[in-house]
């Protein structure tokens, strides 16, 4: 069986190995050595080409050594992190997942993440902030998808150079609908193409453990945001001294559709809302609430997905 050698910045999927509110990402990393065995394939994404020369760490079970975290790769600590409602949800208006978890491991962390963005918003925020001195990056977008897999693909090699030589985390985006394969497959030759990418597999995070989505099988539910948030810390390790910060965003605009996962009941046709504090935004009364039909599958194709 092949087996992943540590190589900085190879590019690598992570899943699994999920653990919430550590000050530490000892918990986080099973096993420090330099020589992980690859995990079990997940079945939705194809591995990358063996000829591309770029090692994979796929599988939901699988863990990452402590010399392959990005903390571990850079001299400074300041992080952005760029997404759409996925990751909206976690910012500090609403969750406050991503800060309460990377915060703590050192890391100054900005999120600039809005509801129904495509590809497209990441290079829209990197012409406003992308001169900000950034250290590593995460970047989790496509849930909107133009289906155009050159456009997206053109896109986030953009973003990805653009950041370069910073690291960058991609994630995988849940395959809520047959498109979003086209999506997860560029993310992977993105990947292979640079080698300051490391990739987490959302995907399979969420196949593996449906609880960490709402009823529309997309926004994650308070379990999946802390799982997201645990996912993106096992990547990037302790930051590489100095404190950690939750810095300010200008990027709030969620009038394309809420950021909350909705919860499937037992019965009935209706699906029960989740409402959760804008507490960030200009009225820090607003709330966000979505009600999605136990039948999703034909509304969601009609809708903004993140």
């Amino acid at each position: 069986m092949p087996r992943l050698v540590h190589a900085p910045l190879a590019a690598l999927l992570v899943a699994g190995a999920l653990a919430v509110g550590c000050t530490s990402t000892e918990t986080l990393v099973e096993t420090t050595v330099s020589t992980l065995p690859i995990g079990e394939l997940p079945s939705s994404i194809a591995p990358p080409d063996a000829s591309s020369g770029s090692e994979v760490l796929l599988g939901p079970s699988s863990t990452l050594s402590r010399d392959d975290q990005v903390g571990s790769i850079v001299s400074g600590n300041r992080l952005i992190v760029i997404g759409d409602s996925i990751t909206a949800s976690t910012a500090s208006r609403y969750g406050g997942e991503m800060c309460e978890t990377l915060v703590p491991l050192g890391w100054q962390v900005e999120v600039d993440a809005e509801t129904g963005q495509s590809v497209t918003f990441g290079n829209e925020v990197l012409d406003v902030r992308g001169a900000a001195e950034w250290d590593a990056a995460v970047v989790f977008l496509g849930s909107n998808y133009m289906r155009d897999r050159e456009q997206y693909l053109a896109e986030l090699s953009e973003i990805v150079e653009r950041l370069a030589p910073a690291p960058v985390v991609l994630l995988t985006v849940t395959e809520f609908q047959e498109s979003r394969h086209e999506v997860n497959t560029a993310i992977l030759e993105v990947a292979r193409e640079h080698d300051n990418v490391i990739v987490i597999d959302w995907a399979a995070i969420t196949r593996d453990d449906p609880t960490l989505l709402g009823a529309d099988g997309l926004h994650p539910t308070q379990d999946g945001r802390a799982a997201l948030a645990a996912a993106v810390a096992l990547a990037l390790g302790d930051g590489p001294g100095g404190d950690g910060a939750c810095l300010p965003t200008l990027f709030e605009d969620d009038s394309m559709g809420p950021v909350t996962g909705t919860t499937m009941p037992s019965s009935g046709s209706t699906a029960t809302t989740t409402t959760m504090p804008a507490t960030g935004g200009p009225d820090p009364t607003t709330t966000v609430a979505t009600t999605v039909p136990t039948s999703t599958s034909a509304a969601v194709e009609t809708t903004v997905a993140g």
